[in-house]
């Protein structure tokens, strides 16, 4: 048996590589850079900042999750009334074994909002922070990106997650936090989906 194995840094996602294997039987062997596949959080194992599970209703800073059997499944902020509601959720997951050591991680949330009061749009953001875990520490990652300006139609917002020291099997914890202002009427922040590229 002939192991082949190449390692490189500088080969981007989708990259074809041929190697010459004409001295062996079949001739040319055709492989293809691995691309990370995008890997969903579920929004029902989203928890508190306190990390306990969320309930049916949002209240007191914390998402609560929405779902219509065959409808619906959302997380959701709190319902301004003239005001401004600020809601978070965290999520603790491990990197996959496929993980590339040090590579940086895209996190996206598609988000949007509903309700028929007058948004203050400029106020209407979600912003991620991120850090890992190890043995009951955490300790704060760099995500570029910032704080984004969420749509009322609903879009993908993208952040970055610096990987340095990043190494598959490592624990993190996301943190999403969710600002809903509105001038008027009640309005309401929503969460459809939460994924990472990894």
């Amino acid at each position: 048996m002939t192991a082949l194995m190449l390692q490189s840094d500088n080969i981007a996602a989708g990259t074809t590589i041929n190697v010459d294997t004409s001295a062996l039987i079949g001739g040319v062997l055709q492989l293809s850079a691995f691309t990370p596949p995008y890997r969903h959080l579920p929004l029902t194992n989203g928890k508190t900042d306190a990390g306990v599970g969320l309930t049916a209703s949002a209240a007191g800073g914390a998402m609560g999750v929405s779902r219509t059997a065959g409808t619906s499944l959302q997380l959701i902020g709190e319902t301004t009334s003239g005001n401004a509601k600020t809601d978070k959720v965290m999520w603790e997951f491990v990197l996959a074994d496929t993980y590339n050591a040090g590579a940086a991680i895209p996190l996206i949330a598609n988000a949007s909002i509903a309700g028929g009061g007058t948004i203050t749009p400029a106020s209407c953001t979600l912003a991620m922070a991120a850090y890992s875990e190890v043995n009951g520490v955490e300790t704060a990652l760099t995500v570029n990106g910032g704080t984004q300006q969420i749509t009322a139609g609903g879009a993908d917002i993208t952040w970055s997650l610096a990987g340095t020291g990043l190494t598959p099997g490592a624990r993190l914890v996301l943190e999403l936090t969710m600002l809903i202002t509105s001038a008027s009427g009640a309005n309401t922040g929503q969460i459809n989906s939460m994924k990472y590229q990894a």
